[in-house]
C-alpha cells in the first residue's frame, strides 16, 4: 500500500500540485456488527471553512485496500458509511487487524484545485456476540480402574471468538442420582495450555462397580454457554485371577478307550471382562508331547484322548492344567488332574531270555558242544503286562528230547540239557517256546524262539587217509627229494583252528634226517644223503595235530618205517672238529683225561686211534680202540701249562682217516710254596737316620715269588715274631717294611717274616725268613729273645697244619679201607664159588677156561697159543708186547692156569673209575703157590722212563665187556719190581701188613679199590712141583 501511495503521490504531483502533506484525522471507534449503511464519519466537517467546499471530491486512495472494502464514501459529501458487516473475530482470524487492538485505516483523497491525502483510523470495538464453542460435541476418556488418584486426563477446551472473554467451566452430571459421586470422583483443572483442559481423578476407580461416568462440561462467558458431552469409561485392569470349579480332577479311564473321546471339561471363572476374562487352558506335564495321550481345548477346557492308552505302558497320568486370561499382567492358576488307566486283557504274555552279558546276540545263545547232561544253559522269565492275569504257562515246543524246561520260581524257568549235543551231527537248534496267559474273557498266546548255536570244541582227532607202504629210498640219494604226501582230515568246524592240521615228525634220532611240510604233508629227505652202512632202517613217527586248544590239542600218531638200500662209501669222522680237555696238574699217572671218538658209518668197520704227536708219546697214552687219553707222566702246570696233540682215526682201510686237534689245558693247583729272595741282614747307620727327614723310614722290602698262578701266586706278608712293640710295620701286599723314627730304638732287631699265598685254607702254603736289622752303631742291645721263640711258633703252626692234614688223611683212609674190605669180601665170595681144587694142570684146564671171558685172558693163557697170537696180531702196531716166551724166561715157572685168580673176574672186582688203575693179577701173578718169598707191587711208572723199554715188564690187559657192541676198555700199564725176600713161614703175616700199610696211604684223586690179603685164598700146591717153586716171585696189583 505504501508503494501505491507513493506512486499516487507522484502522479498527483505531476498532474496537480499537492497542497499539503498527508493529514491524519482523529481516530474513531466502531462497534463490530454495526448496521450496514451506518454513517461513521463526515469529511465535509474537515473542509467546512474552505471556500471551495462545493468543488472538493472525495475518494479512497486505493480501491484494493482490504480496509476500504468494509466502507464506502460519498465523493461529494465525504460521508463515510458501513459497506458490509464488520466482524472483529473475522478480522482477527484473517489477520486483517491486530486481535488486541483491531484498527482499520482508511486512506482518502480530497481533491479540488489541490489534492489532500487524508488518513482515518477506525478502531473496531468488540461486542459479546459469540458463545463458547467446544471443538467437538462429545468426547470420551478411558481410564484403567487401577489408575492412581490425581491422574489428569486432558480433553478439548471451548473457544470464544469474542476477544478477551473469560470462560468458566463446570461439570454437570447427566444422571442426577449419582451427582454427588461424580463430583467426588472428577474435577476440572486448567492445564495452562491452549485448547486443553484437564480432568483430575479424585478417588480410586473400580470397574466391577461402575464402568462408565457420563457428564456435561459447560463453558460460560457470562452471557453465552457452550457444552461438551464427556463420557469417562473405566477400563478393566485385570485385577482378578481365574478360579477353577474344582481344585483337582480324578478320572478313571479304560485303556481301550477310542481316540477322539472327550473325557471331561475343566472350567475356570474370571470376574474381569474382555481379554482379561478370556481364559486359555494349557496342559503342563513332564511327559514328551509325542507320547502324551491327552490334549485340552485352549478355549473350552475340554480334555480329549488323542492316542491309544496302554495300561501295560502307563497305569496312570498326573498332570496340571493351567488357566490364564489374556489381559496384561495375567496371573496363571493351576489345577491337578489324575487319570487312572483301567487294565483290560489286551497284552499277550512276554518271554524274556536271561542270557549272560558275554553273549553277543540276544536271539542266539552260544554254548560249547558236548556239554554234560543236566547242564543249565540260561534262565527264562515270563511276564504279562496285564494285571488281570495270575498265572502264565510256558512250554517248549521243539527238541524236547535234548532240552528241558524246569520251573524254579513263579514265572522263572531254566533250560537244561538232557541229551548229547554234537556239533558234527547238528550245528544249530531252533528252540520255540510258547507262553499262554489266563485271561478271564480270553487267553492270549505268544511264541518266541531262540537259536542254540554249538561252539565247536576240539573233540575230533585228525584222521589219516591210507597211504602206500613200505616207504623206500636208495642210499646216496640227492638231498631234499620228495618221498610221499600224506593227507588227513578233521571233522571239527572247517576253517577254524580245530580243523587246521599240521604235519610234523616227532623228534628222534631218525627224524632229523627228514622234513615234512607242516601244511601240505609232503615228506621229503633233508639235506642229507643216506648211507646204508650207517643205518638201513629209519623209524619215524608221524604226528598230525590240529591247532585247537579247547579242551586240548588233538594228535594222531602214525609210525613210519623208511628202508634204505645199501651202498658202501664212508670214512671215519671225529665227532668234534677239536677237543679241549682241562686237567689239574700233578694228577696220578694213568688218569683219564678224556676221550675222542670218530664215527664210521660203514658196517663192520673198526676204528683205530693213533697219537700223531711223537714228542708227547712219553707223556700221554692213547687207547688204540676206545680213543681214551691217559697220562703216562706227572704233569706240571708251571713247566708246561698247555699241550696240543694230533690224533688220527683210521678204519680198516688205511687210506680212510681223519685227524683232530686235542688241546689239554692244565689247571693250576697250589703246589708251590713262596720263595723268599730277600737278604737276611739289614744295617741302618746313624748317618742314614740323621739324613732321613721324614717321620717314617723305609727299612727294606721283602722280595718273594710263587711259581703258582692266580690267587695261588698272590702273596701276603706278615711279621709274626719279635715285633711286640710294633717298632716295625709291613705292607701286607708288597712286603715293604717301615718304622717310625720316634719310637725306633737303636740296637739289634730280629724279625720273623711270614709270606703266604692265597690258596684255599687247607691248600695254603707259607714260607718264613729271619730278618736281622741293626739300627745305628752305638748300641748292641738285643730286642729279641734268645730262646728261639720263633721255632716254637713255627712248630705250633706246623702242628696245627699237621693235625688238620691228619684228620683228612684218617677220614680218607677209613673210607678207602671200608671200600676195599667190601670189594675184597665180594671178590673172595665170588672166587670161592669158582675155586678149582685140582692137583694136576690138566685137571685145572676146563674150569679155569670157563672163567676166561675176554681176549686178555686168552692172551695170558699158556694152553692156547693160537688165541694169544691171533689177539696179538690185532694189537700189533699200536701197543708193544713182550711175547709170552719172554715172560716165561724172566723167571716165572708156574702156569697161569694154576689158579682161578688168573681170570679177568678178579680184575673186574676192582673199581672201574676212569683214570684209576685196576688192581689186576697178571700172568706173572698166577703162580701155583702163595708161599712166595717175594711180593711184587704195581706202582705208577715214573715220567722219565719210557714204558716201551725192555727193562720194564709191561702187560697190557684188555677187559672184555658184555655189551653186544663190544666196547674196549683201556689197557693198564703197570711197572713191577721185586720186594726183598722173606721167609715162607712169615709170608702171610708180612704180606697182610704190607697191604694194610699201603691202604692207609691213599693218593689224592686216585680212587682205587685194593684187594686185601685176607680175601685171597691160597690154593693147594701141586704135588709134582718141587720145593724150588716156593721161591718163585709173586706179583700183585694194589
Amino acid at each position: 500500500m505504501s508503494i501505491s501511495l507513493f506512486l499516487l503521490f507522484i502522479l498527483l504531483n505531476i498532474i496537480k500540485p499537492i497542497h499539503t502533506a498527508i493529514q491524519r484525522l482523529p481516530s474513531i471507534s466502531l462497534l463490530e456488527q454495526s448496521t450496514i449503511g451506518t454513517s461513521i464519519y463526515d469529511l465535509s466537517r474537515v473542509y467546512s471553512s474552505s471556500s471551495s467546499k462545493n468543488t472538493i471530491q472525495f475518494s479512497f486512495l486505493s480501491d484494493s485496500s482490504p480496509h476500504n472494502s468494509f466502507f464506502m464514501i460519498d465523493s461529494l459529501t465525504g460521508r463515510i458509511s458501513i459497506k458490509r458487516m464488520i466482524d472483529r473475530e473475522e478480522l482477527c482470524q484473517t489477520h486483517t487487524c491486530n486481535c488486541e487492538r483491531c484498527l482499520l485505516t482508511l486512506e482518502l483523497i480530497a481533491s479540488s484545485q489541490t489534492v489532500d491525502i487524508l488518513s482515518l483510523d477506525i478502531v473496531i470495538e468488540n461486542i459479546n456476540d459469540n458463545q463458547p464453542i467446544f471443538p467437538v460435541s462429545t468426547f470420551q476418556i478411558r481410564l484403567s480402574e487401577n489408575t492412581d488418584i490425581g491422574h489428569v486426563s486432558s480433553f478439548p477446551s471451548a473457544t470464544d471468538l469474542d476477544y478477551q472473554d473469560h470462560l468458566e467451566y463446570r461439570i454437570v452430571p447427566i444422571d442426577k442420582t449419582n451427582n454427588q459421586e461424580l463430583l467426588e470422583t472428577f474435577s476440572i483443572i486448567n492445564l495452562q495450555t491452549e485448547n486443553q483442559l484437564g480432568l483430575r481423578l479424585l478417588k480410586s476407580l473400580d470397574r466391577e462397580k461402575r464402568n462408565l461416568y457420563q457428564m456435561k462440561i459447560l463453558a460460560s462467558d457470562g452471557e453465552h454457554t457452550g457444552e461438551l458431552l464427556l463420557d469417562v469409561y473405566i477400563l478393566d485392569s485385570n485385577d482378578n485371577v481365574p478360579k477353577f470349579e474344582h481344585e483337582q480332577y480324578h478320572i478313571k479311564l479304560k485303556e481301550d478307550t477310542t481316540i477322539g473321546t472327550e473325557l471331561f471339561q475343566i472350567h475356570a471363572d474370571d470376574k474381569d471382562e474382555g481379554l482379561n476374562a478370556l481364559i486359555n487352558y494349557t496342559i503342563i506335564t513332564d511327559n514328551p508331547s509325542s507320547s502324551f495321550p491327552f490334549e485340552i481345548n485352549i478355549r473350552t477346557g475340554i480334555v480329549k484322548l488323542i492316542q491309544l492308552l496302554d495300561y501295560e505302558y502307563e497305569t496312570n497320568y498326573h498332570f496340571s492344567v493351567r488357566a490364564r486370561d489374556n489381559g496384561p499382567d495375567a496371573v496363571s492358576v493351576y489345577t491337578q488332574v489324575q487319570i487312572d488307566i483301567l487294565d483290560v486283557n489286551d497284552s499277550p504274555p512276554d518271554i524274556d531270555f536271561i542270557l549272560p552279558d558275554s553273549n553277543p546276540q540276544k536271539n542266539i545263545f552260544y554254548i560249547e558242544e558236548e556239554k554234560e547232561i543236566n547242564t543249565r544253559l540260561f534262565h527264562l522269565s515270563v511276564s504279562d503286562k496285564d494285571s488281570v492275569n495270575n498265572k502264565i504257562l510256558l512250554k517248549l515246543l521243539t527238541y524236547q528230547n535234548l532240552f528241558q524246561l524246569n520251573e524254579q520260581y513263579n514265572d522263572l524257568y531254566n533250560l537244561i540239557i538232557i541229551g548229547r549235543l554234537d556239533r558234527e551231527q547238528q550245528e544249530e537248534y531252533k528252540l520255540i517256546f510258547e507262553a499262554t496267559d489266563q485271561g478271564a474273557e480270553r487267553s492270549l498266546t505268544i511264541q518266541k524262539n531262540i537259536t542254540i548255536s554249538l561252539i565247536d570244541i576240539n573233540d575230533s582227532p585228525p584222521i589219516l587217509d591210507p597211504f602206500p607202504t613200505p616207504i623206500r629210498i636208495n642210499e646216496n640219494n640227492p638231498s631234499n627229494i620228495r618221498l610221499i604226501q600224506f593227507h588227513a582230515r578233521d571233522l571239527d568246524a572247517p576253517n577254524t583252528s580245530n580243523s587246521l592240521l599240521s604235519y610234523s615228525l616227532l623228534p628222534s634220532n631218525d627224524s632229523r634226517f627228514f622234513h615234512i611240510n607242516s601244511q601240505s604233508g609232503i615228506l621229503s629227505v633233508g639235506n642229507i644223503s643216506f648211507d646204508y652202512e650207517s643205518k638201513s632202517i629209519y623209524n619215524l613217527i608221524l604226528n598230525i595235530s590240529d591247532h585247537g586248544t579247547n579242551p586240548k590239542r588233538l594228535e594222531t600218531i602214525q609210525p613210519l618205517i623208511i628202508h634204505i638200500n645199501n651202498i658202501n662209501d664212508n670214512i671215519p669222522i671225529f665227532e668234534q672238529k677239536s677237543y679241549v680237555f682241562q686237567l689239574a696238574e700233578n694228577v696220578p699217572i694213568g688218569t683219564l683225561i678224556g676221550q675222542v671218538k670218530a664215527i664210521d658209518s660203514d658196517l663192520n668197520s673198526t676204528i683205530h686211534y693213533e697219537l700223531s704227536s711223537s714228542e708227547y708219546q712219553d707223556i700221554f697214552y692213547l687207547d688204540y680202540l676206545t680213543g681214551q687219553l691217559h697220562t703216562k707222566a706227572l704233569l706240571d702246570y708251571e713247566t708246561h701249562p698247555i699241550y696240543h696233540l694230533n690224533i688220527t682215526a683210521k678204519d680198516n682201510d688205511i687210506f680212510y682217516s681223519d685227524d683232530v686237534l686235542v688241546t689239554i689245558e692244565l689247571l693250576d693247583i697250589n703246589d708251590n710254596s713262596p720263595i723268599i729272595d730277600t737278604s737276611s741282614s739289614i744295617y741302618i747307620s746313624n748317618e742314614i737316620l740323621q739324613k732321613n727327614i721324614s717321620e717314617i723310614i723305609l727299612i727294606t722290602t721283602i722280595i718273594a715269588r710263587d711259581r703258582d698262578s692266580g690267587k695261588n701266586g698272590n702273596l701276603t706278608y706278615e711279621i709274626i715274631n719279635n715285633n711286640e712293640n710294633n717298632y716295625f710295620q709291613i705292607n701286607s701286599f708288597n712286603g715293604t717294611i717301615t718304622a717310625k723314627l720316634i719310637n725306633l730304638p737303636q740296637g739289634h732287631h730280629r724279625l720273623t717274616i711270614k709270606v703266604c699265598d692265597q690258596g684255599e685254607y687247607l691248600e695254603q702254603k707259607c714260607s718264613t725268613t729271619i730278618l736281622n736289622i741293626q739300627i745305628g752303631e752305638n748300641s748292641n742291645t738285643l730286642f729279641y729273645s734268645k730262646d728261639n721263640l720263633i721255632d716254637k711258633k713255627l712248630v705250633n703252626d706246623d702242628q696245627t697244619i699237621s693235625n688238620e692234614m691228619v684228620i683228612v688223611v684218617i677220614i680218607s683212609s677209613i673210607f678207602t679201607l671200608v671200600f676195599s674190605i667190601t670189594m675184597g669180601i665180594f671178590c673172595a665170595v665170588f672166587c670161592k664159588q669158582k675155586r678149582c681144587h685140582h692137583i694136576h694142570r690138566s685137571s685145572l684146564k676146563t674150569p679155569c677156561e670157563l672163567l676166561q671171558s675176554s681176549d686178555a685172558d686168552k692172551l695170558l693163557s699158556t694152553n692156547n697159543t693160537n688165541t694169544f697170537l691171533s689177539t696179538n696180531k690185532k694189537l700189533t702196531g699200536h701197543h708193544y708186547h713182550r711175547p709170552y716166551e719172554d715172560i716165561k724166561a724172566s723167571g716165572s715157572a708156574a702156569s697161569s692156569e694154576d689158579s682161578c685168580y688168573g681170570s679177568n673176574d678178579l680184575s673186574r672186582s676192582s673199581s672201574n673209575v676212569q683214570g684209576v688203575a685196576r688192581p689186576l693179577l697178571t700172568q706173572q701173578h698166577r703162580s701155583s703157590s702163595l708161599s712166595s718169598t717175594s711180593v711184587d707191587y704195581a706202582v705208577p711208572t715214573p715220567r722219565q722212563q719210557s714204558i716201551y723199554t725192555n727193562k720194564i715188564n709191561i702187560v697190557p690187559v684188555h677187559q672184555s665187556s658184555t655189551d653186544t657192541n663190544v666196547e674196549h676198555s683201556q689197557p693198564q700199564q703197570l711197572k713191577t719190581f721185586n720186594s726183598p725176600g722173606i721167609s715162607s713161614s712169615s709170608n702171610h703175616y708180612n704180606l697182610k701188613k704190607t697191604v694194610h700199610s699201603l691202604t692207609r696211604r691213599p693218593i689224592v684223586g686216585l680212587q682205587s679199590s685194593y684187594l686185601p690179603y685176607d680175601s685171597i685164598d691160597t690154593p693147594p700146591s701141586p704135588p709134582n712141583h718141587s720145593s724150588a717153586t716156593s721161591t718163585t716171585s709173586r706179583e700183585y696189583s694194589i
